[in-house]
């Protein structure tokens, strides 16, 4: 429930009243008018509705319906649902959202049990069965009571006397760090492993079992195992909203990214520290500017609407239940309260990387003309119905982004005497009652239910008691004709501790995919078995990738060569696609040498150099580099001289072990392979040879204009780790105007690869013979280092070079540089420094708001000036944000935010600049971090890893990547080109 701040060409909320339109306000008047909820602040708001009114104003998608179920003065803010192990309701109130009780006040959030006492469907007693919760939000049934998530901490509550009121209060864990009421820990969801899920867990954490030893967690979701009390970080960072689907799949959400699945955990990704995975979480569902949402009202928003699109995405749930047809029961379900609507997207699980797509291509599955509608969360029933939880309040924002002076205006607690339920079926459907479990035999027959709900229920009351009695019944289930049950009733025995080898066996031949894929991962754990790890190595030829993919990972500990086998054959299948790719390189810490070296024995593979092979062999020997084992890449090495014509894959292979080397981190020090070659040791022998050769080979064939542009570039490719004396020449003529765009950007990437100091010199020599498609890099690679900066900067006041060449980008930050001398050449160079007074800046170019424009131009400027990081309808880079629903802000709003990008800096658009070792400078945005290396996302959208050994200094900046004086760059009628293009389009 978090809305995004840009940086860059921020756009704020739009205004029907804007200023184009009130000739008596300045624009700057007007600008201001559009910022930080200005635009809304003044406007009337609508009186509450009664609870009738309100469901009278609900649309629902067709062959659904809605029915109120609990309404003040029973339930009030209502946030959070579940249902404990005899089927009661549980309700998180969250009275202290947003501003928390008066100074010396008592903690405002509550728990309190539902009930429908006589059965008609409605609630109609109420029980508090926790009060004075410190900003809890979320919670789920656990070992007879309820796990809560409240700010800190992770608690423990229950009722032991039957009363409905919980007389134990015990912290399980403490230490979480929030970053605000919206994102911090909370929404525990017990997984099919049978460990506990929670959103955002970053902190020191201590846990009751060992309450003096703190744990320092990263901002990531964080999970626990409830018979160990083991607990670490899970891959991904979810705000308020968890979920786990019918087969097990956990997805969770962000504001802006409705529905975000994880596919490789930190643990699994650790097992190999040389390689590096960028993002093992992806989206499921649309995000951002493309996750398109339909209210019935207009959103208001702080500062961003992001009008027409999730802006506050929370409360992501899969229904589990057993009611409507098979599209409604792979339904996962999102909240958007600033847009009054909830969205159902349909996921599809089949493929290795999942999908979803919505289920009305136009309209929600529920929305809502009443503006104090304000839907949070959602969960499945035991009688397979949804229960909708609407906080009803007049403003869901935090004051936090609000402007102090609008923060002030809001009546924060408007609606917090108010709250509704909604319950929601498939039209027609018939409910089953649901009868609690007495035995565990019962617990057992739970499994056999077609809700999923009560599948869970079974299982988690099973492993809470270790019900290990039930094993045999349990393992009867295994040959049910229902694939959940199936599922359930595996996953139970492995959390009893009761699976044998015999059950995993059964289920690796089971029809259905997500069996197999559970029994290719519990038989990991089982491969001293001889039968199961035969049974695993065969199912590397699975005809699902997603269990070859869980085969690739299965085989981490297994040292045979049966299994290396495996992990080729999976490679050479599978490994063109890169998240097939980043789960096998996780089980190849010690063998991608073995695996490479596999492949190229096989006569079809080195034929076969597409896009995604060419990356793997390029990864698979960077985790050789890396690790830095003689005699794994003098194999490698020796395999360079295999017969055959093919160049790509030699080429791959080398620039590989080149990326790798530098990140190396044993005790030969640093290294590099020109270094290598250069001073081979003794380590390497003969090997060497067979990569000069191929050195040699790649010289005569990048300069051969007969040669194809494809094996040209694969070659030049490798001269980037040739000693820059024996290559210049070369690298000279390559750069020639006569040279293929294709041959000059090959060359321009691996003079960046090479490092040399000579090499910015042949740059500036060949600047004139430039294509203008590659001018961009060469500027960014000039500007890398001080010593090249300098000489570009000489060049310019030469006359040899156009200044006119940097961006406004580059030349802010020349202006700012840290070295005086540059700075004080630069000034001379590109006329002073930019203006401080961004609000004049803004009224010099207020004109432009009055010109009559030409969106044609417009997008020449973008495309010029800021399509390097932003991209407009699929066009430019997502360096910064997507730009496509700016169309929705007022014109006085977009043309401030240009002129004045630092107002607000969201955390994850933070710039950072990383001085390497070499002295290379790299400036970009963290795209993801290890302990071993940083992903920089730099403009144009390309990307940048640099081992930890590699980084001298790395620095923050308190400012946007985009910098201020864009003014300087366009002129106002360019600014109103550009504004009617992002306006008007």
């Amino acid at each position: 429930m978090r809305f995004v701040m840009m940086v860059g060409l921020v756009v704020f909320a739009s205004s029907l009243q804007s200023a184009e339109q009130d000739k008596a306000k300045s624009a700057l008047e007007a600008i201001e008018s559009n910022r930080g909820g200005r635009h809304w602040v003044e406007q009337e708001t609508a009186p509450p509705k009664s609870p009738a009114d309100s469901l009278s104003a609900i649309r629902i998608e067709p062959g659904y319906e809605i029915s109120l179920f609990a309404a003040e003065p029973l339930v009030r803010d209502p946030v959070a649902i579940c249902f404990d192990r005899h089927g009661d309701m549980y309700v998180v109130e969250y009275g202290d959202y947003p501003i928390g009780p008066e100074d010396g006040g008592d903690p405002l959030s509550k728990i309190v049990m539902l009930e429908d006492s006589d059965g008609d469907g409605i609630a109609d007693r109420r029980h508090v069965f926790a009060d004075k919760l410190d900003f809890a939000h979320s919670m789920m049934a656990y070992q007879g009571g309820l796990l809560v998530g409240a700010k800190t901490k992770v608690l423990y509550l229950k009722d032991t006397d039957g009363d409905h009121v919980a007389d134990v209060r015990e912290t399980v864990f403490d230490g979480f760090t929030p970053a605000h009421p919206q994102m911090q820990i909370g929404n525990p969801r017990w997984g099919i492993d049978n460990w506990v899920y929670l959103n955002y867990g970053p902190g020191k954490i201590t846990s009751a079992t060992d309450p003096d030893s703190a744990v320092a967690l990263p901002r990531k979701d964080f999970r626990f195992h409830p018979q160990t009390m083991e607990f670490e970080a899970d891959s991904g960072m979810g705000q308020f909203g968890n979920t786990v689907d019918r087969w097990g799949h956990r997805f969770y959400c962000t504001n802006r990214n409705p529905i975000i699945t994880t596919f490789l955990a930190p643990n699994v990704m650790a097992r190999n520290p040389f390689h590096i995975v960028s993002a093992p979480y992806y989206d499921v569902a649309p995000s951002g500017g493309q996750s398109h949402v339909f209210p019935l009202v207009a959103m208001k928003s702080n500062y961003l609407s992001h009008a027409g699109t999730h802006t506050s995405a929370c409360g992501t749930t899969a229904y589990t239940g057993d009611l409507g047809d098979e599209t409604f029961r792979n339904s996962v379900l999102v909240c958007e309260p600033i847009g009054h609507l909830v969205t159902r997207s349909i996921v599809d699980t089949d493929s290795l990387k999942f999908t979803a797509k919505r289920a009305q291509p136009k309209s929600d599955f529920v929305a809502s003309a009443d503006t104090w509608f304000r839907p949070s969360s959602l969960a499945t029933g035991p009688d397979g119905a949804l229960y909708l939880a609407d906080m009803y309040r007049l403003w869901v924002e935090h004051p936090k982004f609000l402007p102090p002076e609008i923060a002030a205006k809001l009546d924060w607690r408007a609606g917090d005497d108010r709250g509704r339920i909604y319950r929601i079926v498939p039209s027609g459907s018939a409910a089953r009652p649901f009868t609690a479990p007495e035995s565990d035999a019962d617990c057992v027959a739970l499994l056999a239910d077609d809700n999923g709900w009560r599948q869970f229920l079974g299982q988690r009351l099973l492993v809470e008691q270790q019900a290990t009695g039930q094993a045999a019944s349990l393992r009867k289930l295994l040959a049910s004709e229902a694939p959940t049950t199936r599922l359930h009733a595996l996953w139970t025995l492995d959390g009893l501790s009761a699976i044998k080898p015999s059950d995993v066996l059964q289920m690796c031949s089971d029809t259905n995919v997500h069996c197999r894929v559970a029994a290719a991962k519990l038989a990991g754990g089982m491969i001293d078995v001889d039968a199961v790890h035969d049974r695993l190595i065969s199912l590397a030829g699975d005809s699902s990738q997603q269990v070859r993919f869980q085969v690739a990972l299965s085989l981490a500990d297994d040292e045979s060569e049966q299994a290396t086998s495996a992990l080729t054959q999976l490679a050479r299948r599978d490994g063109h696609d890169s998240a097939f790719a980043d789960g096998l390189l996780t089980s190849l810490k010690q063998r991608s040498g073995a695996v490479l070296v596999g492949l190229m024995d096989d006569d079809s593979f080195p034929r076969s150099g597409d896009a995604g092979t060419l990356d793997l062999v390029r990864r698979l020997a960077a985790v050789v580099g890396a690790r830095g084992n003689w005699s794994e890449l003098r194999s490698v090495f020796e395999s360079l001289g295999r017969d055959g014509s093919e160049n790509w894959w030699r080429a791959a292979a080398i620039a590989g072990i080149g990326d790798g080397l530098p990140r190396y981190r044993g005790d030969r020090g640093r290294m590099t392979l020109p270094n290598l070659i250069a001073k081979p040791p003794a380590e390497l022998g003969d090997s060497i040879v067979e990569l000069k050769a191929v050195f040699d080979r790649s010289g005569e064939i990048a300069v051969d204009p007969e040669q194809a542009v494809a094996d040209r570039v694969a070659a030049i490719e490798l001269m980037a780790y040739q000693p820059f004396d024996a290559a210049a020449r070369t690298f000279a003529e390559l750069l020639s105007s006569g040279q293929p765009v294709q041959i000059q950007s090959a060359c321009l990437e691996a003079l960046q690869r090479n490092g040399s100091a000579g090499a910015a010199q042949i740059v500036l020599d060949r600047w004139t013979q430039l294509g203008p498609s590659v001018r961009g890099t060469a500027i960014a690679f000039l500007l890398r280092r001080t010593e090249s900066t300098r000489l570009t900067l000489d060049a310019m006041s030469e006359g040899k070079m156009n200044p006119s060449a940097l961006g406004i980008d580059q030349r802010v930050r020349l202006l700012k540089h840290a070295d005086e001398a540059l700075r004080d050449q630069a000034t001379k160079l590109f006329g002073g420094v930019v203006s401080p007074n961004r609000q004049k800046v803004a009224k010099d170019y207020e004109g432009a708001l009055a010109m009559t424009a030409d969106a044609a131009h417009g997008k020449q400027v973008f495309t010029r000036v800021c399509a390097s990081c932003h991209r407009i309808s699929g066009e430019g880079h997502e360096t910064g944000p997507d730009l496509t629903d700016v169309r929705n802000r007022s014109k006085p709003a977009l043309l401030y935010d240009i002129l004045d990008p630092n107002a607000k800096v969201e955390p994850r658009f933070t710039s950072y600049s990383i001085l390497t070792a070499e002295g290379s400078v790299f400036t970009g945005l963290i795209e993801s971090e290890t302990s071993e290396a940083v992903i920089l996302k730099m403009a144009e959208g390309k990307t940048k890893t640099i081992g930890r050994a590699e980084i001298d200094q790395m620095k923050a900046s308190d400012v946007s990547l985009m910098p201020e004086g864009i003014e300087k760059d366009i002129s106002p009628q360019q600014m109103a080109d550009l504004l009617a293009y992002l306006k008007d389009r």
